[in-house]
């Protein structure tokens, strides 16, 4: 029987999106690097190219110098504008998470799906730029994919008339899914919850209230701390857990902690050999003893290095550093992200300075969906031609003529009297 620990190891969110907190910044620097050279590459060329009418020639061209119209017979490259910086970046998204996430309540929408969509979210912008595709609308976009692979099939006028808006938001879907690498299965931490009070309360010596109390305040913590942070991409589901759980009651979750890691490996047995412990699950352990094997059977020096007080001191550390992380957004920090204060300050100088730094191609979702459908047509026309032109070479190979006008060739006469019998005259 494999582990909970193993089953989790062969999982998306471990394989694809656990990183450290070095790789996860460096992934951010390059996502950054190069929306900054591709929106630079689109600027100078949407200047170097403007449109051929006499009279809005000019009129419409973007002023990227800044100093009024450009005279046409200078021959200098326009000056771009100031990008985001990886921080900066980072700061936007928190915003925008924090929108989604009034958002969701705003739907009232489950627990599951507030937080699938937001870790979607997270995931789609840190491989591609705020400054690439719009925030605001990736919000919906993000809530609409997020109830689907929670089982959740919304209708899309629902959506539009909750936030009364027009948005397409099919325009961004695939889109969103692409930046997810298609990966819909997302772990979370609400179900560890409800396991850790149930096992706090089978040990009988502890207050049904301060159990309550304790699970009430997790909850809570886990419906905004680990969605805030990066918490999704360093720590495990059961971590953030224990983290939000030591959050509102160290001692109950120290104390689970305790139980859970407390083996210390017995002496060997009579005969000096190593003792063995049968793992869960195995109904007869004298069987792999037979056998000569060791099938389901772990010794006491492994299944201590596995729930031994040493481990214990490892767990306890990665719980105290998600633990930190955590307590940097706390739910009593919903005000500060949605204070008028803090948004003249912090963010709507930096949303300003995004409207001058945003991609031109790509921040039209329905724009953009729709040039990629045409660009698929013409592919697909182009890739028919050449396969027709071929038809003589292939008869070389498949026999017979593959010409263009061969199926006319063999194509069954039609008269007055109906189709010939396809299966031949009468017998």
């Amino acid at each position: 029987m494999a582990s909970e620990d193993a089953r989790y190891r062969e999982t998306s969110q471990f394989q694809a999106w656990s990183f450290s907190p070095a790789q996860l910044a460096a992934m951010r620097e390059k996502t950054n690097a190069i929306a900054r050279q591709r929106i630079a590459e689109r600027m100078l060329a949407s200047a170097s190219n403007p449109p051929t009418s006499n009279n809005t020639s000019h009129a419409n061209t973007p002023d990227l110098s800044g100093h009024g119209t450009p005279n046409p017979t200078e021959n200098s490259t326009p000056a771009l504008p100031d990008f985001l910086k990886p921080e900066e970046e980072a700061l936007l998204v928190s915003f925008y998470v924090s929108e989604l996430l009034r958002a969701a309540d705003h739907l009232g929408v489950p627990d599951e799906v507030r937080a699938t969509a937001t870790v979607f979210f997270r995931r789609f912008f840190l491989t591609n730029s705020i400054m690439t595709y719009p925030p605001q609308e990736m919000i919906l976009v993000a809530l609409f994919v997020g109830s689907k692979a929670e089982g959740r099939f919304p209708r899309i006028i629902e959506f539009q008339q909750k936030f009364n808006t027009k948005q397409d938001i099919l325009a961004g879907e695939f889109l969103l899914c692409q930046g997810n690498r298609f990966n819909f299965e997302v772990r979370h931490p609400f179900r560890a919850l409800m396991g850790a009070t149930m096992e706090l309360r089978s040990f009988g010596d502890i207050d049904e209230q301060r159990i309550i109390a304790a699970e009430k305040r997790a909850h809570e913590i886990l419906l905004f701390s680990p969605l805030m942070t990066d918490a999704y991409f360093h720590y495990t589901p059961s971590q953030i857990m224990f983290a939000a759980l030591s959050l509102a009651d160290r001692g109950l979750a120290e104390r689970l902690i305790q139980e859970t890691f407390h083996f210390v490996p017995p002496t060997t047995n009579n005969d000096n050999t190593p003792a063995v412990t049968p793992l869960p699950g195995l109904e007869n352990p004298g069987i792999a003893r037979k056998e000569g094997g060791s099938k389901g059977m772990t010794t006491n020096d492994e299944r201590a290095a596995i729930v031994g007080p040493g481990i214990r001191d490892k767990v306890m550390g990665t719980i105290e550093a998600c633990r930190n992380m955590l307590s940097n957004e706390l739910p009593e920090r919903k005000s500060h992200w949605t204070s008028e204060s803090i948004f003249k300050s912090q963010i709507r100088p930096v949303r300003k300075k995004l409207t001058k730094c945003r991609d031109p191609d790509r921040w039209n979702l329905s724009e953009l969906q729709r040039q990629r459908r045409e660009a698929g047509v013409r592919r697909a026309d182009s890739e028919e031609r050449p396969a027709a032109s071929n038809g003589t070479k292939d008869a070389a190979i498949f026999g017979g003529d593959l010409s263009a006008d061969a199926p006319e060739k063999k194509r069954r006469k039609v008269d007055g009297n109906g189709l010939e019998d396809p299966f031949g005259g009468p017998l």
